[in-house]
């Protein structure tokens, strides 16, 4: 019997920019050393790359003794070290995103101040009126400092978004505060990112933000990639990895074609006579059928 069908997780991102400028810090010797034979192709992107291998992550740490015990000469170091492979790739990537006239940390902290402020007093507002999640708006309102500040704003266009069919009509907040709110979040999060504190290393070594982020990506994807394979040994018989999102090296399928059209060729509508497919002529002639390729349009994400 087939599996039903499960519900799609909360995306998971990371939130502060500090733990992963330190995780960059400990991984950028491992990037250093991947020479161009080393880089991967990835079909993802690196946000939900990111955000797949967070989920997994609490699995994967459940098996770890199993892998060890029954696959010993797996490198386990893989999935020791993921989490800051996971955190280095998505600071890689909030660097390559963001331009570098956008990373003014205090201009995008005056401005996500004041938005802050008016989303939060509207959405305290809707909350005493039970129309959006009291507990939630009431964490917003805790956080501090830079890193929350972002985060809350992201936050704050989700608790709006999720209810905004039932509130849109009694708020004056517009779509495009909130939208400006949740760009916001994300650039001030890569503007902290990009700033390293007092007391950390230098800036990063690799200087050049496209190679940087395929990299990082790329190690991702070859150390989740190892821990899938463990994963399916360890449960062939019960699904193999199935509890685990696909691998970023797996390319999408391609689409099928048109079934109208299909059907419409198969049907002999044409006054002319139909014509040979090439595996048809490839067979009169004595050759071997060439295997059929379905279209795929999809485009590499990332790739070396």
């Amino acid at each position: 019997m087939a599996r039903p069908p499960k519900a799609a997780p909360a995306p998971v991102l990371p939130s502060s920019p500090a733990a992963a400028l330190a995780a960059y810090g400990r991984v950028e010797p491992k990037l250093l050393e991947l020479g161009p034979d080393d880089l991967v192709t990835v079909y993802v992107e690196v946000p939900r790359a990111v955000s797949s291998v967070l989920s997994a992550l609490p699995h994967l740490r459940e098996l770890r003794d199993e892998i060890v015990r029954d696959l010993p000469n797996h490198p386990v170091a893989m999935l020791d070290e993921l989490e800051d492979y996971v955190l280095a790739a998505w600071y890689a990537d909030l660097l390559y995103s963001t331009p570098a006239s956008e990373l003014d940390t205090k201009k995008l902290t005056e401005e996500a101040g004041t938005l802050r402020e008016g989303l939060l007093v509207a959405a305290e507002a809707l909350a005493h009126r039970n129309l959006l999640d009291k507990q939630r708006v009431a964490d917003i309102r805790k956080g501090k400092g830079h890193a929350d500040l972002a985060g809350d704003l992201i936050a704050l266009a989700e608790v709006f978004r999720a209810s905004w069919d039932k509130v849109r009509a009694k708020t004056a907040v517009e779509d495009a505060e909130l939208e400006r709110a949740a760009d916001l979040g994300v650039r001030l999060l890569a503007a902290l990112a990009a700033k390293p504190g007092k007391g950390s290393s230098a800036a990063p070594k690799i200087t050049d933000a496209s190679d940087r982020r395929a990299r990082a990506i790329s190690l991702v994807a070859k150390a989740y990639e190892e821990c899938r394979r463990a994963v399916a040994y360890l449960r062939w018989h019960e699904g193999g990895d199935g509890d685990l999102a696909p691998s970023l090296l797996q390319k999408p399928r391609g689409r099928r074609p048109n079934a109208e059209k299909a059907a419409a060729a198969a049907s002999g509508a044409s006054s002319e006579p139909p014509t040979k497919t090439a595996d048809e002529a490839s067979a009169a002639e004595g050759g071997a059928p060439s295997s059929p390729e379905p279209a795929n349009d999809a485009a590499p994400l990332v790739s070396a």
